[in-house]
């Protein structure tokens, strides 16, 4: 299963993120450019997803690189 780890406004910076991580050995879901909608209407983010269970290491290798707004 996998968990939302990050959300970007930008499908560039999303995309930067998941080349990192991969770069780091996790396996993040690549990210789709698609225009995208939520139930409630247009979701303005682009989500960085990684499988559950790399989920606290990812977490704990971006807060040790300066992103501290994990999701």
């Amino acid at each position: 299963m996998l968990k939302k780890i990050y959300a970007f406004k930008s499908s560039a910076e999303a995309g930067l993120m998941v080349s990192l991580l991969k770069t780091n050995k996790f396996h993040p879901l690549d990210v789709q450019t698609a225009g995208h909608l939520a139930f409630a209407g247009a979701d303005m983010w682009y989500y960085v997803q990684i499988p559950e269970e790399e989920y606290a290491a990812a977490s704990q290798f971006l807060q040790q690189n300066g992103y501290k707004e994990i999701l």
